[in-house]
């Protein structure tokens, strides 16, 4: 818990930093972008170190790493904003988001798609899925924004609202935890837990709405009750996608998708829960933005 408590206030406060200092160069969003990728192809490469364990399944390649990179860097310096948003409606991240939760149900049992393509699995499930903040980074002014840097502070606001799901996990579920919502997948978690992350979930959502009120928009759109309401169904679909992970980790026979953050684990540990937020969260930004542009 304390390793844990530690290295959560480390890598926040490195995100304030590059956030801060790259502002003061005017490459807070390039300086974000490069975090980011190297976190994706991080946790990509841990996700086809569990594959190699997974009985049945056939050795990824790692040109899906290399793929994944040149996805999101497309898409961060040429992608077109209402394009990705479409992409995020489209079926193909409406198929995997489904095809994710329905592992759920049967947690033994690896996929046939991951079984046949690995390569191509662990790039749908991590960067393509993940690019979503890429999206919402880019998004431009005169399009969805006020400002061109506000996209940025709402990859941030998705951020805080995912992860603090797991801070009320932690400090609910683990004193109060009674219920447990998939005890052979993930014994730790409770639906007291849940409860408690939705609260902390919306809570600091509003708070970071507040505290950022010179940007996200937030005299138009972004107030705190709204961040901390949209900020719950994000909560919400944190714990499934967080799930889905700790069963590839058992499918694999591992604890950890590796051990390079104290009390986290690897690079997928920690982005883990933001696989299913991050599409959902787009598609909640560019539609609710959109109509408060329109409502101006």
């Amino acid at each position: 818990m304390k390793d844990r408590m530690f290295s959560t206030i480390g890598l926040w406060t490195i995100v304030g930093l590059i956030i801060w200092i790259g502002g003061l160069f005017s490459v807070a969003e390039q300086a974000a972008f490069g975090l980011l990728a190297v976190l994706v192809c991080a946790a990509q490469y841990e996700f086809y170190q569990l594959v190699k364990k997974m009985d049945g399944a056939r050795r990824p390649d790692t040109s899906g790493i290399v793929a994944g990179f040149i996805f999101l860097f497309a898409l961060f310096f040429f992608g077109n904003v209402r394009m990705q948003a479409n992409v995020y409606t489209s079926a193909a991240a409406i198929f995997m988001g489904v095809h994710l939760i329905s592992l759920l149900k049967n947690p033994t049992q690896t996929p046939g798609l991951l079984k046949k393509f690995p390569t191509l699995y662990g790039f749908m499930y991590i960067p393509f899925m993940l690019s979503a903040l890429v999206a919402i980074a880019r998004m431009e002014s005169g399009v969805l924004l006020n400002r061109h840097s506000d996209g940025l502070y709402y990859v941030v606001w998705v951020f805080v609202a995912t992860k603090f799901t797991d801070v009320g996990g932690l400090l609910i579920g683990v004193p109060f935890g009674k219920h447990k919502i998939a005890p052979t997948i993930s014994p730790a978690k409770s639906w007291e837990g849940c409860v408690g992350g939705l609260f902390f979930s919306a809570l600091a959502s509003a708070g970071f709405a507040w505290l950022c009120r010179n940007h996200l928009g937030a005299t138009e759109f972004m107030l705190p009750l709204r961040a901390a309401l949209l900020a719950l169904p994000l909560a919400a679909l944190s714990v499934p996608s967080d799930l889905v992970e700790s069963v590839f980790k058992r499918q694999a026979g591992e604890k950890d998708s590796g051990k390079t953050i104290p009390g986290i684990g690897g690079a997928l540990d920690l982005i883990d829960s933001l696989v299913l937020t991050a599409p959902v969260a787009l598609i909640l930004l560019s539609y609710c933005l959109e109509w408060a542009k329109r409502a101006e």
